[in-house]
């Protein structure tokens, strides 16, 4: 999908930040300028949470930076995506995966769990998977490990069956 134009490229440009930052649908819808922060050659936001109310002080990769729209003059308290209601968000989401041949299904959320999967992919220990995604227990994040688990048994089983 990052390559594939989608008629709402505000969607388009929020959906893969998310991927690639782990915030959910309400944080990225209520991110404004004033949240975003450089210090040096390092990004990143600070917010509170809108699900849970908690302070929240994430990095930000050159992944998820590539995202962000130009802020070109908007004043600090402008919002970085101007979403419409997560209920058409996730209609245009669902077209588009439908689109470019994606059958599962889509909706912004999938963002966030695909910032943890592929996380855990890449290495990141699961604590730190967990306050990335500014989980208050470990236990919530668990979830992914045993999605990278399954990951890991289909693909020795994949490769045993090349055998038979």
């Amino acid at each position: 999908l990052m390559s594939a134009p989608c008629r709402c490229p505000v969607v388009r440009s929020a959906y893969l930040f998310s991927c690639f930052c782990g915030l959910r649908f309400s944080d990225v819808k209520a991110l404004t300028w004033e949240k975003i922060s450089a210090d040096g050659d390092r990004t990143g936001v600070r917010i509170v949470m809108v699900k849970t109310r908690k302070a929240l002080c994430l990095p930000l990769s050159d992944a998820a930076r590539r995202w962000l729209p130009e802020r070109g003059g908007a004043e600090p308290t402008a919002h970085v995506f101007p979403l419409p209601s997560s209920v058409y968000v996730n209609l245009v989401l669902k077209q588009w995966a439908r689109q470019n041949g994606i059958e599962k299904k889509m909706t912004f959320h999938t963002a966030r769990h695909t910032f943890a999967t592929m996380s855990l992919q890449a290495g990141v220990d699961l604590y730190t998977v967990s306050k990335l995604l500014g989980h208050t227990q470990v236990k919530t994040t668990q979830i992914y490990a045993r999605v990278i688990d399954r990951k890991k048994d289909e693909a020795v089983d994949a490769l045993s069956d090349m055998f038979r």
